[in-house]
């Protein structure tokens, strides 16, 4: 039962946090803190100290956005997943764009603008973007257990510890995986 009032508390604060309630987003940022820095951590291995928080700042914005862009309607998909996915793609983005800025400034290159989009500012609004794209179109290619399952499943947890969550035997979580990746091989083919 606490962990059911811990998701509803965080929903209620997401709810909060749309109406500009400062309050609510404290509390979830502290909540969420541990995976912002895990997060940020990840992408600084090979950054200069320096340069550490800027990276955090990114972390910060993405995951400010991704309490806004949550569906809270879907069922099936955690905000902390949701969270940490926008998180690592902003920190990505971001990575690149550094790592590009960095290397031409060792060689006193004029920055090429030819690099695919590392130094467009559009670029990870564009990138999140079609990653809500994205899970709509998962969303709606999926039974409401299908996305429970799929979400899961990307989450890294194995079919056995899957089966657990949900209350299912393995045999038919491995069911359901092979489904989904049979209707989602078909649509995401399609969607390029």
């Amino acid at each position: 039962m606490k962990a059911n009032e811990k998701e509803i508390n965080k929903e209620e604060l997401l709810r909060l946090v749309r109406e500009g309630d400062q309050a609510a987003f404290s509390a979830l940022l502290t909540a969420y803190e541990p995976l912002v820095r895990a997060e940020v951590a990840r992408y600084t291995a090979e950054v200069d100290a320096c340069d550490v928080e800027d990276f955090r700042q990114t972390a910060l914005v993405a995951f400010s956005n991704a309490t806004l862009n949550f569906d809270l309607s879907q069922c099936g998909v955690e905000f902390g997943l949701f969270a940490k996915i926008c998180i690592s793609n902003a920190l990505a983005s971001y990575l690149r764009t550094w790592k590009n800025r960095k290397s031409h400034l060792n060689s006193a290159e004029p920055l090429d603008e030819s690099d695919n989009g590392a130094n467009d500012p559009v670029a990870p609004v564009l990138e999140e973007e079609a990653f809500r794209a994205l899970c709509t179109l998962i969303r709606k290619q999926l039974s409401p257990f299908e996305n429970r399952v799929w979400w899961l499943y990307v989450s890294g947890r194995p079919a056995k510890e899957i089966g657990r969550v949900l209350g299912k035997d393995t045999h038919s979580i491995e069911n359901a995986i092979y489904r989904i990746r049979k209707k989602l091989s078909k649509e995401l083919s399609e969607w390029r």
